[in-house]
């Protein structure tokens, strides 16, 4: 695409349309499942102090700092990545690329998974044992990772219809697709959580697991599963280290007031995760309250499966004739969620397509979505969940603390042009103060990394292990064979256009 085409590119419509899009972008399953599985794990209001720290120090300054990257080149990641830094640099926007491509296939599942439930909480399908219903009669579950056991047909159904309602958005440009659809559904979700949240006050036994969500066990402070699962929550519920943020920002206007979206979008995106969190733990209360079941002996994993779509339909199956009104609230919840963060990965994927291969939007747009939806099938099988349990610590674990760090380095570290923008936007005086605010965010992320290489060691020798790494080393091959052929086309249109501008002057 050449430097005309790209500064053709077409702009947010509004500034509030630009941050309902960042939201829906940031809001999803980290926000509802994740996050409330997180505190019930980690002494509930514990994990709330620690993940408001992780916002201030490292949440808002990436925020700030990838979205600078896309207003001010108006190029996806891997762009902006060659523009500033050449090829080696290019080949962890690549990274962060398949990267978004993995995480987009089981997104689009676990979608899947929300449509699927909404179906069935409305008929009252569900039945009393949600565990065998989940995992034997639903995922048709093979028991293990070395047994692909039959593809799941309610699933793989339920994720092409995620992907066609995908393709109908994502065909149309940023205003008509991504920022309309996304200016309705993230309001009606905002209403629809409301609603929740009142109707589950009045549930007996609701306030004591409200309770145990809002005070802190400050003795897992010192655990530094905690830290981990704090900056890996914040990183998978904001899409850092993917280009998304990026990808979003380059068609922002220059007159955006980009800390204070930054800053929306921060709020909102933890505010949602909190409130969703009294939900889900008012529900666990309840549940408590109904059954006799002791409240710290109802979850026992920190699964967003389990956490979805075991605990919660056995909340719903203690509801009586409600259970029809709460199932259908929580998962079309959870589908809303879904899709917001669908667009915004193949959004990522397909601009970074576009640029570097020069092709249209909607030639983009269908390889971007058709590459994630192929590799979906894998997740539809019978060892889906277990292939994912596998390889999320790698996907969205070390390869999104690799990208992040060299975001970091490439463009705080050293680039005069993205630290004179961080200032002047975040209204500090000094540019070295910027340089500073790099260095302690590198350090943070250097220590998460460690750890979570450590915890990788630990799992030395294991199949799980095993998958991990060989799908970063065939990541790491591809991202830099791709590099290779990008420059190489380049190269010759650069050729090309010489050649033509010659002629045309002789003429």
């Amino acid at each position: 695409m050449s430097d005309s085409q790209t500064s053709a590119v077409k702009s947010w419509k509004s500034n509030k349309g630009y941050i309902w899009a960042l939201l829906g972008s940031a809001v999803g399953f980290a926000n509802l499942l994740c996050f409330s599985a997180h505190c019930y794990k980690n002494g509930g209001g514990a994990f709330l102090i620690p993940l408001v720290l992780a916002y201030a120090l490292l949440g808002i300054p990436m925020l700030m700092l990838e979205s600078i990257i896309g207003q001010k080149f108006k190029l996806p990641i891997i762009g902006a990545y060659g523009r500033e830094s050449g090829s080696i640099a290019k080949t962890f926007g690549w990274m962060s690329v398949i990267g978004c491509i993995t995480i987009g296939a089981f997104y689009m599942v676990l979608t899947g998974f929300s449509v699927a439930y909404t179906y069935f909480a409305v008929n009252s399908m569900i039945p009393a044992d949600t565990a065998t219903f989940f995992k034997h009669t639903f995922l048709q579950d093979s028991g293990s990772l070395t047994n692909w056991g039959s593809i799941s047909w309610q699933v793989a159904l339920s994720t092409l219809l995620v992907a066609l309602t995908t393709l109908f958005v994502m065909t149309r440009d940023i205003q008509k697709g991504i920022e309309r659809v996304c200016s309705i559904f993230m309001p009606i979700l905002i209403g629809l959580i409301g609603i929740f949240v009142l109707a589950t006050l009045f549930l007996p036994g609701a306030m004591e697991g409200i309770r145990r969500f809002l005070t802190p066990d400050f003795s897992h402070l010192s655990d530094f599963k905690l830290w981990r699962d704090v900056f890996g929550q914040l990183f998978f519920s904001l899409s850092l280290g993917l280009g998304i943020i990026t990808g979003y920002a380059r068609y922002s206007k220059e007159t955006i007031n980009m800390r204070q979206a930054m800053c929306w979008v921060a709020v909102g995106d933890f505010a949602i995760a909190f409130i969703s969190g009294i939900v889900i733990f008012a529900c666990i209360g309840y549940m408590s309250f109904t059954t006799q079941i002791p409240f710290d002996q109802i979850v026992k994993t920190d699964s967003t499966f389990e956490m979805g779509f075991v605990i919660f339909p056995m909340v719903l199956n203690t509801m009586g004739s409600a259970k029809i009104f709460f199932g259908a609230l929580f998962f079309l919840c959870l589908v809303f969620k879904g899709l917001t963060g669908v667009f915004s990965i193949v959004e990522s994927i397909a601009g970074n397509f576009e640029q570097e291969f020069s092709i249209s939007r909607n030639r983009s747009v269908i390889a971007a979505l058709a590459i994630p939806s192929f590799l979906a099938i894998f997740f539809c099988m019978g060892n889906g969940q277990h292939l994912l349990g596998a390889i999320a610590p790698m996907v969205l674990g070390v390869n999104m603390l690799l990208a992040a760090m060299a975001t970091i380095v490439f463009f705080i570290l050293h680039n005069n042009t993205i630290r004179q923008e961080m200032a002047l936007q975040m209204g500090i005086a000094s540019e070295r103060k910027i340089k500073i605010i790099g260095y302690w965010m590198l350090a943070i992320l250097l220590v998460i990394f460690i750890g979570t290489l450590q915890s990788e060691i630990s799992e030395a020798g294991s199949l799980s292990m095993l998958i991990r790494w060989s799908w970063f080393a065939i990541a790491l091959l591809f991202s830099w064979g791709l590099t290779q052929i990008t420059k190489t086309q380049k190269i010759i249109e650069v050729k090309n256009d010489i050649i033509i501008s010659i002629k045309t002057e002789s003429l």
